[in-house]
């Protein structure tokens, strides 16, 4: 459970604050109608706010001299209109926000499923779900209460000065060098924020990886009695996330009293020096009045936009991860359609998975001010530079239409990896791939594989119902068509009685054995009616009772059909039309059963050892 870690801390690069304020702005703009209606609604509640002191210094002034029941009439209907303001803004704001939201989410939901399958092999998919959760939300914070607030308390801001300098100029100077003061501090400490929150999400989302690897082998850790040491693993993770967490926590909280040691201090000020100057008769005490009511407008705001600043830098870390995805180009789907076809021949094929693949990001030289190590988040670039070790090479061989190939060899031969080329999950290095008489570089992906049918070694079962499994083959399935698959694969009787195909199997096909999840994999094949099948170990992990079922459903759908299927137990395979040997990336034979125990030694060790001579 262990997750590999590097003590060196995400750095900031260029991208990540002009980049993701770029982004923010994007995302600003897509929802410009709402958000500008939001601003109107700011700026009305902005200017009855700044009314309120001009209207009360002018009660103040006309007490005793004429009545000012009018103006008690105009100072509620302002407090009013500026309550409802406030209440639309905030209304308007949390619909966009949620809006906001949606968009991210979805982009990143098509951007997440396709992704080239390099990604998936390398990345940890707790920490990708944790984009789509955690850092979206993160977005909607910008809305609610980041650059429209901060405009609104802009303009508040600016008025209360305005108004403020048509009062006592030199007492407004003197109040504006304690709040600039307090602003540049705010503003030089906000930049840490937008570090620590992306830190803080990479750290949640290498917990939420460890915690979603855990609760995949939950038996496995039971049984091993490795409870204890995974919840210490995930502890420490858990401790990382609170470390950059109270990082942020130590930052807010030291720059909140600033506000309101920098609004104690001018209201000091104010009553100090406005009060010597009322004192002088240079201020009227109506004057006064109204210009503290104007300090605390200004003060409001003030502490709003601080607050917006810190808001914004938090919203553009988690769109800074957000991008990472983002920024990976989706596998692509380009070519011509292809014609149907069932042979598929290899000519002189080379292959290299990447050793490694670079991230996005890059590690931050000032790492060494942090002593928490930084899980390894980072994704994948396209541009990374990686030594590739040779997988296959110099592999050519023909799989004849209609008939059964099988690949055998020892582990790590290379026969998962011809099948993860057939589907175009990976393009080879070097040489060509035939689709009939097609080159796979000049097909589509997605008209490649409407041609194949695919079961893996580990099928891959979906948590929800029989029903949910079957159809993600083919949505059109009929109950009818449903069923026959299940009794070809010998699984009707298992879901025969209610609620049949409704039946729940858990996460991961749990309440499903080995066999069983097989056989349902390879029903859900069947339905997709493809006219190539490729089969990845299909009973390397059930009982030889499952192995016939699992045999016969494969003999049945594979009649007038190509069928590809990688096999360790050679038995499975005996009565292959033909049987081809990797050996070290390479074709070592190829043949029949009979022909190879003559002509190949390591296909006759290989039998040998599974007694089949």
């Amino acid at each position: 459970m262990t997750e590999s870690t590097s003590s060196q801390e995400p750095k900031d690069p260029k991208s990540t604050s002009p980049g993701s304020f770029r982004v923010l702005l994007g995302m600003l703009a897509q929802h410009r109608g709402p958000l500008f209606a939001a601003l109107i609604l700011s700026l009305i509640a902005s200017a009855t706010g700044l009314a309120q002191p001009a209207i009360i210094n002018l009660v103040i002034e006309k007490i005793g001299e004429e009545p000012v029941t009018s103006l008690i009439i105009v100072l509620t209907a302002v407090l009013i209109i500026s309550s409802i303001a406030d209440a639309f803004q905030i209304f308007v704001l949390t619909r966009t926000a949620e809006h906001a939201v949606l968009n991210t989410r979805r982009s990143l939901i098509t951007r997440l499923l396709r992704l080239p399958i390099s990604v998936y092999d390398t990345q940890r998919t707790g920490d990708l779900v944790t984009r789509l959760g955690s850092d979206t939300t993160l977005v909607r914070t910008a809305f609610t209460g980041g650059i429209v607030d901060m405009v609104g308390g802009i303009f508040t801001m600016v008025g209360a000065i305005v108004l403020m300098a048509l009062i006592d100029p030199p007492l407004l100077l003197t109040v504006l060098a304690v709040l600039v003061t307090a602003t540049i501090i705010v503003v030089a400490a906000s930049s840490k924020i937008q570090k620590y929150t992306k830190q803080l999400q990479q750290s949640v989302g290498a917990l939420g990886a460890g915690m979603d690897r855990a609760l995949g082998a939950i038996r496995t850790i039971r049984s091993a009695n490795a409870a204890d040491r995974v919840d210490e693993e995930l502890q420490v993770q858990a401790q990382q996330a609170f470390g950059r967490g109270r990082k942020i926590a130590i930052i807010e909280g030291a720059l909140y009293p600033i506000s309101g040691l920098a609004l104690q201090l001018s209201f000091l000020i104010v009553l100090g020096f406005g009060g010597a100057r009322v004192s002088a008769g240079v201020l009227s005490v109506g004057d006064l009045v109204a210009f503290v009511l104007y300090l605390f407008m200004l003060a409001m705001p003030l502490g709003l936009i601080f607050s917006a600043v810190n808001t914004i830098r938090s919203a553009m870390g988690a769109i800074d991860r957000i991008q990472e995805v983002m920024n990976i180009a989706a596998e692509d789907d380009l070519g011509r359609p292809a014609r149907t076809a069932q042979s598929i021949t290899f000519r002189d094929v080379d292959f290299s998975y990447p050793d490694n693949l670079t991230g996005i990001l890059s590690s931050n030289p000032d790492a060494t001010t942090d002593p928490s190590p930084a899980p390894h988040s980072e994704l994948p670039s396209t541009e990374a530079a990686v030594q590739p070790a040779p997988v296959l090479t110099g592999v050519s061989l023909e799989i004849p239409a209609g008939k059964t190939t099988a690949l055998v060899g020892p582990s790590g031969a290379g026969k998962s990896t011809v099948l993860s080329l057939i589907q175009r999950f990976y393009d080879p290095s070097r040489g060509t791939i035939l689709l009939g008489d097609q080159d796979f570089a000049d097909l589509s992906r997605s008209s490649v594989r409407e041609q194949i049918g695919f079961v893996e070694q580990e099928a891959a079962i979906l948590a929800g119902t029989v029903w949910q499994n079957l159809r993600l083959a083919n949505p059109q399935v009929t109950d009818a068509q449903a069923w026959s698959a299940l009794e070809r694969v010998g699984l009707k009787e298992r879901f025969s009685a209610a609620p049949g195909l409704d039946t729940v199997i858990g996460d991961r096909g749990v309440s499903l054995s080995g066999g069983q999840r097989q056989r349902l994999a390879l029903a859900r094949m069947l339905l997709m009616d493809s006219s190539i099948l490729l089969l990845d170990e299909p009973t390397s992990a059930v009982d030889s009772r499952n192995e016939e079922l699992i045999l016969s459903a494969i003999n049945t759908a594979s009649r007038n059909r190509t069928l590809v299927v990688v096999a360790h137990r050679l038995s499975t395979v005996t009565d292959a039309d033909q049987i081809i040997v990797l050996e070290e990336g390479r074709v070592a034979a190829s043949g029949t059963h009979a022909e190879l125990i003559k002509t190949s030694p390591l296909y006759k060790e290989l039998a040998n050892k599974q007694m089949l001579i």
